[in-house]
């Protein structure tokens, strides 16, 4: 068996999760977020979550590789971090190293777009997170960076780079190999 790992990145308030659950109805899959992997490996708790964008990035990245290597499931054939490209510290936008990604095995990177008014107001009603409020036009700038980052880390890897928005739920699940049950006759 060969495992894939895909990187979906997006940016914070997208809608990664959502999508990923949606997914997970359609084809089975391991999903694993960077800032659980990150928690675990500090051995924070999980409402320090949000805090760690202000921590040392670096340090950061390598506790997520920490973390991914623990909770690497070796009998899931699709494994799915749910991640980001671009650390938004509160003072502007960190990119994520590509070595970060070779580390992970990451083969492909979907990245996740929406509208930039629906990323403001998932951030805004989404309380148990503590995620700055921006313009709508610093949103749509962090989501070119994002997707431009994207691509550039899938270039050097070598791996394939795709753009999915909420509607592609069902596209992604196709090209990642799901296979729609037949009806019996």
């Amino acid at each position: 068996m060969i495992q894939r790992v895909i990187a979906f990145t997006g940016i914070s308030g997208v809608g990664k999760t959502t999508f990923l659950g949606k997914l997970a109805d359609l084809l089975p899959f391991q999903h694993v977020t960077g800032g659980s992997l990150i928690a675990a490996a500090r051995n924070a708790a999980p409402d320090e979550r949000d805090t760690m964008r202000h921590a040392d990035i670096d340090e950061n990245q390598r506790l997520l590789i920490d973390g991914f290597a623990l909770a690497r499931n070796p009998k899931a054939e699709l494994i799915i971090m749910d991640g980001h490209m671009v650390i938004d510290d509160g003072e502007g936008l960190t990119k994520i190293s590509s070595e970060v990604f070779k580390a992970l095995g990451v083969t492909v990177i979907v990245h996740l777009e929406a509208d930039e008014e629906l990323i403001a107001r998932n951030r805004a009603k989404d309380l148990t997170r503590a995620r700055p409020s921006y313009q709508l036009e610093t949103l749509k700038q962090h989501q070119d960076v994002s997707r431009a980052h994207a691509k550039e880390i899938s270039a050097t890897l070598g791996g394939s780079f795709h753009i999915v928005e909420h509607s592609d739920v069902m596209h992604l699940a196709k090209m990642l190999g799901y296979v729609r049950p037949q009806l019996n006759q």
